[in-house]
Formats: C-alpha cells, sequence, structure tokens
C-alpha cells in the first residue's frame, strides 16, 4: 500500500478497507498482503528466508544448513567430523579412524596393526617399547608389567601382591601379624595385650589396677576401696549388717 492510498482509500468503522487491511496494510489476523506479520513472521512463524525467530528453517537448519547441534544434513559440523569426531572418510581430527591408526595403517606411536613398528621395521619402536608398550623385560615406561608392578614387586601404590608395602605394611598400616608401626592392632593392643595407656581389654594396667586405680576387688595401691575402706572394715560391716538383719528376723 502506497502513501497515497493510505489517505484516499475507505476504511470501515473497524479500520479495515475493501480488502480487508487496515491503514498498516495488515489485516484482522496481523498479516499484511504477503503474509507476513510486522515482525517479518508468517502465520507459521518463518520469515521470507524460511527462518524462525531462532534462525531456524522447518527442518531445524539455519542460514549455513546446521542445526542446533551444528550439524548438517548430512551428520558434520563446518570442520567437517561428525558427531564422534570423525570426517566422511573415517578420520579423526588427529587423522586417525576409530580403531586408532592413520590412512597408512599406523597408530599414534607408528605401529601397525600387526605390532610393527614403521621405522625400525620390527615390533618395539626406537626406545625399545611394543606395540603395548612394555620392553623386551616386560616393563612400561613407568617401570611397570602388565600386572601393574615393578622390578621390586610393587604396583604404583607402592604395595605388593600381598597388599603390603616396603616395611611390611598394609594400606590400613598393620603387618601380617595385624600390628602398626607402634605395635597395635587394630583395636589399639599390643603383643602383650595392654594398649598406649598401659591397659588391657578389661581395663587393668600391668599391676592390675583400673584407670581409677582400682583392681579387680576394688582396692587401691594403699589397700581401700572408694568408699574408704578396706578389706577388714568391709568385712566387720558386712558382718554387722548379717547381725542386724538376723535381729531383724527374730524380732
Amino acid at each position: 500500500m502506497g502513501l497515497f492510498d493510505k489517505f484516499t482509500k475507505t476504511f470501515d468503522k473497524f479500520g479495515y478497507d475493501l480488502d480487508g487491511y487496515d491503514k498498516d496494510g495488515y489485516d484482522k489476523k496481523g498479516y499484511n498482503k504477503n503474509g507476513f506479520d510486522e515482525n517479518g513472521f508468517d502465520y507459521k512463524g518463518y520469515d521470507k528466508k524460511k527462518l524462525n525467530k531462532d534462525g531456524y528453517d522447518k527442518d531445524g537448519y539455519d542460514k549455513k544448513g546446521y542445526n542446533k547441534n551444528g550439524y548438517n544434513e548430512d551428520g558434520y559440523n563446518e570442520d567437517g567430523h561428525d558427531n564422534k569426531g570423525y570426517d566422511n572418510e573415517g578420520y579423526n581430527k588427529n587423522g586417525y579412524d576409530n580403531k586408532g591408526y592413520d590412512k597408512e595403517g599406523h597408530d599414534n606411536r607408528g605401529f601397525s596393526f600387526d605390532g610393527i613398528h614403521m621405522d625400525t621395521k620390527i615390533t618395539f619402536d626406537g626406545e625399545g617399547y611394543n606395540k603395548k608398550g612394555y620392553n623386551k623385560d616386560g616393563y612400561n615406561k613407568n617401570g611397570f608389567n602388565k600386572e601393574g608392578y615393578n622390578k621390586d614387586g610393587y604396583n604404583k601404590n607402592g604395595f605388593n601382591k600381598e597388599g603390603y608395602n616396603k616395611d611390611g605394611h598394609d594400606e590400613e598400616g598393620y603387618d601380617a601379624n595385624g600390628f602398626n608401626e607402634n605395635g597395635y592392632d587394630s583395636n589399639g593392643y599390643g603383643l602383650d595385650g595392654y594398649d598406649a595407656n598401659g591397659h588391657d581389654k578389661d581395663g587393668y594396667d600391668r599391676l592390675g589396677y583400673d584407670h581409677q586405680g582400682y583392681n579387680n576387688e576394688g582396692y587401691n595401691e594403699e589397700g581401700y576401696n572408694k568408699f574408704g575402706k578396706n578389706k577388714i572394715e568391709v568385712k566387720d560391716d558386712w558382718w554387722k549388717i548379717k547381725f542386724f538383719k538376723q535381729q531383724e528376723r527374730q524380732s
């Protein structure tokens, strides 16, 4: 609609001309005669270039032909690789296929599928290691064999096959007899049965006294119990109690 038409056309009471467009050229649904709204999109949400507001066509591809994940219809990104990282010939950005070989059939260390090195023409490379990374003695560059142990029989954590380090202790710090470097077992007792404080599992020291200084009969080194009485006094009290109970029964 030209500028002249805007002022010469007749509009109904709702503001639309005989063709059904308002003074700005849009119909009741908000589309112009070309089928686009004021933002430039048709009723399906696509612009003149057939792209939606996010920049993708009906099949999900942008103006460059890539979807939201960055791949074209053939499944390749702008660098020419698929979602697994391989090009249309099956090689990744480093030039290796999904089995790890380049176009000449060698891996990243120069070994063929059969294990022959491209430079030395034998099964070991120039440093003396084979395709799996072991030398003629069976050790890798870090000094470990295929089982994970070095020449001294220890793994990368410093333990042998039996689970002990060079000092003879396991991961928890105990030797083959169950004692740590301080000579105590997992319960805290030494070979003689006493802990670091000198008490056995029943709580008595080597002289037979507990943490409060009483033996298994309840007396300290001076011969008194926690009530301050010795054995004789306790025995006398016992007889007294027994006597009074007999008197009570007789009365």
